[in-house]
């Protein structure tokens, strides 16, 4: 689906599912519990001192650098867009999860590949958006990160078909590092909405 880590989780959790049925439950290790949390770094402590600029004189104000400039309308309103896009996006993904079955192999198929076609929609809705100025060469990145991420998708149904769960979890790992290409990509130009967590999606 168009950018969001949500579609990401799904195919993880489709991917159990199907591990789940194809491979009957533990054989791929799809119930272990998850391993503990690693022990976070220890903290730094920062100091509050400002360094002092050598050169300057006492009492000289180091001068402030300059800013940069804002975003022009044409940069919001595509902003904007994409906001509303990547928001409706979400209640289709609960639309496409609420309609499948995962009880059996062909069910997790027909999942997957809805999800597919819907991501594959969504896609080019948000290409659709015309790219303002400045935002040319971050929309080309996308579009070529979206080529990738189609190919993946086909793969993975292929590997579905031939109930091929390695294959496919290796996959859905190479989609998900696409997916946070994307994400940043977008964040940076500041569509944050893009970037919804597993929680919220499915609140």
């Amino acid at each position: 689906m168009l950018m969001l880590r949500i579609l990401f989780y799904v195919a993880a959790l489709v991917a159990l599912f199907a591990g789940a049925i194809m491979y009957g439950g533990n054989a791929i290790g799809a119930w272990d519990p998850l391993p503990p949390a690693p022990e976070p770094p220890p903290a730094v402590k920062i100091s509050h001192e400002k360094p002092k600029e050598k050169g300057k004189p006492e009492g000289e104000k180091p001068s402030a650098p300059p800013k940069a400039p804002g975003p022009t309308a044409a940069q919001k309103t595509f902003v904007k867009k994409t906001n509303a896009l990547c928001r409706d996006s979400k209640a289709e993904v609960q639309a496409v999860l609420a309609q499948g079955s995962t009880s059996t192999p062909a069910g997790v198929l027909k999942l997957f590949q809805h999800l597919k076609t819907v991501n594959a929609e969504l896609n080019d809705r948000f290409l659709a958006i015309p790219a303002p100025a400045g935002f040319e060469d971050d929309v080309a990145k996308l579009r070529q990160l979206f080529a990738k991420e189609e190919r993946y998708f086909n793969a993975m149904s292929q590997a579905l078909q031939k109930r091929d769960m390695k294959t496919f979890y290796t996959l859905n790992d190479h989609l998900t590092d696409v997916a946070l290409d994307e994400a940043d990509i977008l964040a940076n130009l500041g569509a944050y909405a893009c970037d919804i967590s597993l929680s919220s999606a499915f609140s």
